[in-house]
């Protein structure tokens, strides 16, 4: 009988080299080739494994050879890869031309490894199919590896914000089926050094166990998340797959339908109709992962100190709760869009990150006069009283009143000093201006094109040099064209496109917001210092209080803090967590005392230790 898979073909080169070029066509000579391989060297070994598994994909030799030889490559391979990500990895969105090749030289070395793995399945599938136990066994490997590796294609492709690779599950889905028919997926298959990503132990997984990992990296939202993020969600599917399932019947408890024959991902349930996909057939299988969802959702309510009620069970410490929650979230609930999208075209200004989005947002006023009351012009404050400003060496008023330096007459609006005959020229104007291009160097604002709008946010057109801060979750700053205020949002998503640049959703939190400082009030009387703060105003139409933008380090639900706003400090309790991103938090707050205009408390501990600054966007990502 003719099957579906039978009709498909998995995309092998042809098989027209009777020779190697670079050794003997024996496992033993290329595993002594390999140990010779300058591992010192990642661009040579990279070279020379990149040539040598084009040739073995095209020698001619019987499939359990051709095997072999690949277990040979394998391990360098992966090697290689992970070595390389180093150039394209927690780099801005759009690389440069350098890191973008060495990006897609790992996928090719990775893309050929599963070719060749694939044509040692359509070697030995002929003989699989009459239940040859020798081809069993090599066939059942076969397919785990080219879904392993497609796997890391697939992560590094999401790792980019890029799509899964042109042809990619059509060729993954027909592994699928062709491992379903001839009833090998749950053959267990030992993985010699367990996950890419880590050096583990070794592993035991099967066909299966693969193909799940494969469709939960897809549908856990991983334009959402950050690089670091994705790869630890990839790595704890590697223990999910059980509690993750396939079913053939579509009355389970499925948010995803598999269309095997497509090229596609998982899509959800109630879209398949609408994207004009079929509703029925033998070749749609569906996404179970409810029981994953309910077990993440209990792992979110437990104590800190609690272990989960399933032993089994077993969430990384990797995995912090804010990820916790969009994963329950993508694989639990169909979730909406709230409003409708409208094509607008038009450019606004974005600033990014939490120290820049105070910048802005406080008018670019230096954070420390903001904390001390004082503004530039106190830098020549003078005190009457002070003897050494109120008399020249001869105490005469005449002086004093003269053009002579040390008698300096200030005005109360003056913003210049100057001194006659050879004297020193001050200008504070220039010396301020000065620091405003410093600042604006420090914390620059970026013209982006607006894609379409709808009043939760807007989609963004990023076609130049992206900056290494869009990442998600971050704070940003938003400034639309007919307006002076800056609103609040969050990049909530971000796509890459090859011709088209950079995309990135963003959320608005709030219309507008106060620039503020906060610090934590420890209990044993100690402050820390004050850090960069935003005060979202009420929002009575969601419902929601006044809340604060922190820092997603230094605060946590309970802790008391000073809210210093001008020099108006207040003290406040942080009584809930409303959202946190790998970049911030956001908390509401209670007030405790009235605010008051007083000099703010300063930090206890030792000021040559202290750092001036609480510019902390430049080490989220490492933390």
């Amino acid at each position: 009988m003719t099957t579906q898979a039978d009709k498909l073909r998995l995309k092998i080169p042809p098989q027209d080299l009777s020779m190697l070029s670079f050794c003997s066509p024996q496992p033993k000579r290329l595993q002594e080739w390999v140990d010779a391989l300058p591992q010192m060297n990642i661009g040579e070994s990279a070279k020379q494994l990149y040539a040598a598994i084009q040739e073995i994909n095209r020698f001619q030799t019987d499939s359990h050879t051709r095997l072999q030889m690949l277990e040979i490559l394998r391990e360098p391979i992966r090697y290689v890869c992970k070595s390389l990500g180093k150039h394209f990895l927690n780099k801005p969105v759009i690389l440069p031309p350098k890191e973008s090749k060495i990006a897609n030289l790992a996928q090719a070395l990775q893309n050929h490894l599963a070719t060749g793995y694939k044509a040692v399945v359509v070697q030995a599938l002929p003989r699989l199919k009459v239940n040859d136990r020798e081809a069993k066994r090599d066939s059942s490997l076969a397919i785990h590896r080219a879904l392993t590796e497609h796997a890391h294609v697939l992560l590094r492709s999401y790792q980019l914000y890029y799509p899964a690779p042109p042809n990619f599950w059509r060729e993954a889905h027909l592994l699928y089926m062709i491992s379903e028919q001839c009833k090998i997926l749950d053959i267990s298959i030992k993985c010699p050094n367990g996950d890419i990503s880590k050096n583990l132990p070794p592993t035991v997984s099967t066909i299966n166990d693969i193909y799940l990992r494969l469709l939960l990296l897809s549908t856990c939202k991983p334009n959402q998340l950050r690089q670091q993020q994705i790869e630890h969600v990839f790595s704890a599917t590697e223990s999910w797959t059980q509690y993750t399932s396939m079913e053939s019947n579509s009355e389970a408890k499925s948010l995803y339908t598999i269309n095997l024959l497509s090229d596609t991902p998982p899509i959800y349930n109630a879209l398949m109709a609408a994207v004009g996909e079929n509703t029925t057939g033998n070749h749609l299988r569906y996404l179970n992962a409810a029981e994953l969802s309910d077990h993440l959702r209990v792992q979110l309510q437990l104590p800190s100190d609690q272990p989960h009620p399933d032993q089994n069970f077993n969430v990384p410490k990797s995995i912090a709760n804010d990820l916790i929650r969009q994963l329950i979230q993508a694989w639990g609930v169909l979730t909406e869009r709230a409003f409708t999208r409208l094509e607008e075209a038009g450019q606004l200004t974005l600033c990014l990150g939490l120290s820049a989005t105070h910048y802005f947002v406080s008018d670019k006023a230096d954070f420390a006069a903001m904390m001390s009351d004082s503004g530039p012009d106190s830098i020549l404050d003078i005190d009457e009283s002070n003897p050494f400003l109120n008399s020249g060496p001869t105490n005469r008023r005449d002086t004093i009143e003269s053009g002579d330096v040390w008698g300096l007459n200030v005005e109360a609006n003056s913003n210049a000093m100057s001194a006659k005959q050879g004297g020193i020229e001050f200008d504070i104007a220039s010396f301020q201006e000065e620091g405003e291009v410093q600042k604006s160097d420090k914390y620059p604002s970026y013209k982006c094109t607006i894609v379409n709008t709808s009043p939760g946010g807007f989609c963004l057109s990023w076609r130049q040099d992206v900056p290494p801060q869009v990442k998600t979750g971050e704070i940003v700053g938003i400034q639309e064209a007919s307006k002076r205020h800056w609103s609040i949002g969050v990049i909530r998503w971000v796509k890459q496109f090859k011709k088209d640049g950079a995309r990135m959703g963003i959320e608005l939190l709030a219309p507008k917001a106060d620039a503020c400082g906060t610090q934590v009030l420890h209990k044993k009387g100690d402050v820390s210092e004050f850090l960069r703060t935003l005060e979202l105003p009420e929002l009575k139409a969601i419902g929601q209080p006044a809340t604060l933008i922190t820092p997603n380090i230094a605060f946590h639900v309970g802790y008391k803090v000073n809210i210093n706003k001008n020099a108006e400090v207040g003290k406040a309790q942080l009584i809930k967590q409303v959202s946190s991103t790998a970049s911030f938090s956001q908390f509401q707050y209670k007030w405790m005392t009235v605010t008051q205009k007083t000099a703010p408390t300063t930090p206890t501990t030792d000021t040559k230790t202290t750092p001036k600054e609480d510019d902390f966007d430049s080490i989220w990502s490492s933390l």
